[in-house]
């Protein structure tokens, strides 16, 4: 048993002054305030120094890290690096995000990816995959490739959910492409997130595909048909629809902070989830790489493809979006935590696992500090991490 003391643990629904956190075999036991926990004889202790305790971080949207793609998913050592940049930055649990590709290969990728995810020792920070495209409107493209983007179908959805083993658990779609109601409807009976983006919907298209199980909004104000005084399209749908959680970059340089504040006081507590989008080229220094067959340009705080000064994902991590959010809103750093923990593993239907600490759930947490939120100590499953 490893017991946790001095901290202020934020769980994220209510906060605990000098915590007290009990550990074993990778859950957790008790929580609650020191003098109503008695510590028990047979203990290892860990002084958290009055430093902040909360739940790991959920990421749902993230393309890489160091160079390294999930597209190169066939190599575990590929997949070891984006993984230990990430933890280093609080993030336990992912959601690896696959950009549009050819056919062949993309079920290639799904095939592989869950197994090489175990070869490389983290299966449990693996929530399953997150399929961006290929059934986006090529209008609202982005740094998709438009020979790779096609039409849905549900035959084709069933193929790839088979190819996955069935580890497919988000797909972002246009919901105003043919057919994309059947497809819809299938997903959400198969318990699979469905998430409007890339898209040129309107208000009412929107509102038809919640009708058949549309529930999430992915990096809403970016790739979205945006707010008209007469057609409100998919960002108005996104700020009204209260059956509709939204993700959002809180990188700085994707969406303003007004816009974050909007965001926040339309959805609330529990309509928002931050995600970083992160590209492959984060963690490596200013210059030019090639990403997805294309020259971009990691210049500060974004990255930019060469040719046309366009952002190609963002290179933030999610404590620094947590910081980015609650400066922007004015929300408390409870709050802003939640965003990156129960929300995310609420949308999941994972929130008796993780997301939460709260005794039964996973030993995934995070201890930084209160001031900078640098991220000082990971831990997963029980065990801490060599940093």
């Amino acid at each position: 048993m490893l017991t946790l003391i001095n901290g202020r643990i934020i769980t994220p629904l209510k906060e605990i002054e000098n915590g007290r956190l009990l550990i074993k075999d990778g859950k957790i036991q008790e929580i609650g305030q020191a003098e109503k926990i008695p510590l028990p004889e047979e203990t290892a202790v860990f002084d958290a120094g009055g430093k902040i305790i909360c739940p790991g971080f959920i990421d749902l949207h993230l393309h890489g890290a160091r160079g390294c793609d999930f597209t190169e998913s066939e190599d575990p050592d590929s997949i070891r690096k984006i993984v230990d940049f990430h933890l280093a930055h609080g993030t336990t649990s992912f959601l690896p995000t696959l950009i549009s590709l050819p056919e062949q290969k993309l079920r290639s990728i799904l095939e592989h990816l869950p197994a090489a995810w175990m070869s490389a020792g983290y299966a449990s920070s693996f929530l399953g995959i997150h399929l961006e495209g290929p059934f986006l409107n090529a209008v609202y493209r982005g740094v998709h490739n438009e020979h790779y983007l096609c039409t849905p179908s549900v035959e084709k959805v069933k193929s790839l959910l088979n190819y996955s083993a069935g580890t497919v658990k988000m797909i972002t779609l246009a919901p105003e492409l043919p057919y994309s109601k059947e497809v819809i409807r299938w997903l959400a009976q198969h318990q699979v997130v469905v998430s409007i983006g890339h898209s040129n919907a309107t208000y009412l298209e929107v509102e038809q595909a919640v009708r058949e199980g549309l529930r999430h909004v992915t990096h809403t104000f970016n790739a979205l048909r945006g707010l008209h005084q007469r057609e409100p399209a998919a960002t108005g749908a996104a700020l009204d629809m209260e059956s509709l959680s939204a993700d959002i970059i809180a990188d700085g340089q994707h969406v303003h902070p007004m816009l974050m504040r909007l965001l926040w006081r339309q959805k609330g507590d529990g309509g928002v989830i931050l995600i970083t989008d992160a590209s492959p080229v984060v963690g490596l220094p200013p210059g030019e790489y090639q990403l997805w067959g294309r020259a971009v340009r990691v210049d500060g705080d974004r990255v930019l493809t060469s040719d046309s000064e366009q952002l190609a994902g963002s290179v933030v991590t999610l404590d620094k979006a947590i910081h980015i959010f609650q400066a922007a809103t004015g929300c408390s750093l409870r709050q802003a935590i939640r965003l990156a923990t129960l929300n995310p593993a609420t949308l999941l239907g994972l929130e008796s696992r993780k997301g939460l600490l709260a005794a039964g759930r996973d030993a995934d947490l995070v201890i930084m500090d209160e001031q900078s939120l640098r991220v000082e100590m990971v831990m997963v499953g029980g065990k801490f991490l060599k940093r």
